[in-house]
């Protein structure tokens, strides 16, 4: 007798729906379209894709977004979002240039001070969701024009000058290695330990899956909003101090978009809105997708007005693969 070839088990469609639903919220989706971009561009140019100078473009685009992304993954997680983060990376970067003005005994007092500012934005947020119960997006839709119309009071033309060696910084690279990414991995580093090894990680997660309970299990909701808003907006100003030495001056638009390409990146990253589910692992994919994208225009010679396009449709097409419905 031939032996009877056994079913072949197939998993319940609830069971594929909870992996691949763990797939998108653990950032492994995201890295894998960053994997299948970089395949395409090496297979369409390996000699151009993997020189020094590429590598380098790819890490130097990540820098500033990803410093933004960061900490607008910390707000995100809480079940909030920051709207003005743009609009303190611009205010922040021009004072930087004004107050430093090519003085080089002003850098460090005015990277503190700049820093502090931020930290005062951030708290200012925190203090307006978490005391007043005003919405995120309603406070940081609001600041965003208050700072972005300061800066503009300020000047309507770039001015201001840092100096040399704040330019060097942010514009050399050792090899494929700019100097500034250092400056990334830092960020990184103090946020994962923040979120993954300390009580106000934990306390993170918990307001940001259900604040009435994290209160009535005794999680200091209020204090924890305010902290997460005061990370990401110092974030946002550590990205304006960027964008300054980059650019060697200051600019009243300096930070226009970054708001919207930072809760991209979070949300691609496989991030809740809703708060309380995401990874900073999938948030760092997301950033390195858009640095992709963005260096591989000049690869593909692609015209660079269909940057918008591009990062839309990669969007779209994210989410409809990668984010998973709760009640699916």
């Amino acid at each position: 007798m031939s032996a009877v070839p056994a079913p072949v088990r197939r998993l319940p469609l609830r069971l594929r729906g909870r992996e691949a639903g763990w797939i998108a919220h653990s950032g492994l989706a995201t890295w894998l379209v960053v994997a299948a971009l970089i395949l395409g561009l090496t297979l369409h140019d390996p000699s151009g894709f993997w020189t020094t100078g590429n590598i380098a473009n790819v890490l130097t685009a990540m820098v500033v977004l990803g410093l933004v992304a960061i900490g607008q993954n910390v707000v995100v997680l809480t079940g909030g979002i920051d709207l003005a983060v743009g609009s303190t990376a611009t205010l922040t970067g021009l004072l930087t240039a004004i107050m430093i003005d090519g003085y080089p005994i002003r850098v460090l007092p005015v990277i503190i001070a700049v820093l502090v500012i931020g930290a005062a934005i951030g708290a200012g947020h925190g203090v307006l969701v978490a005391r007043a119960k005003l919405p995120p997006f309603v406070v940081t839709l609001a600041t965003f024009y208050v700072l972005q119309g300061i800066a503009f009071m300020i000047t309507s033309s770039p001015t201001g000058q840092v100096t040399q060696d704040l330019t060097d910084f942010a514009i050399e690279k050792t090899g494929p290695f700019p100097h500034a990414f250092v400056v990334l991995i830092v960020a990184i580093g103090v946020v994962a330990f923040l979120l993954h090894r300390t009580a106000f990680g934990r306390n993170v997660y918990a307001v940001g899956g259900d604040p009435d309970a994290a209160r009535s299990n005794g999680v200091p909701v209020t204090s924890t909003l305010i902290r997460a808003y005061v990370i990401c907006s110092l974030l946002a100003a550590a990205a304006g101090i960027m964008l300054a030495a980059r650019a060697t001056l200051g600019s009243p638009t300096a930070g226009q978009g970054l708001e919207l390409s930072a809760i991209a990146a979070v949300v691609i990253g496989g991030s809740s809105l809703m708060g309380g589910r995401g990874t900073l692992v999938g948030t760092v994919g997301g950033v390195l997708l858009f640095a992709l994208i963005d260096t591989s225009f000049t690869l593909l010679q692609i015209e660079a007005t269909l940057n918008d396009l591009i990062r839309g449709l990669v969007i779209i097409a994210a989410a409809a693969i990668f984010v998973s419905r709760e009640h699916r």
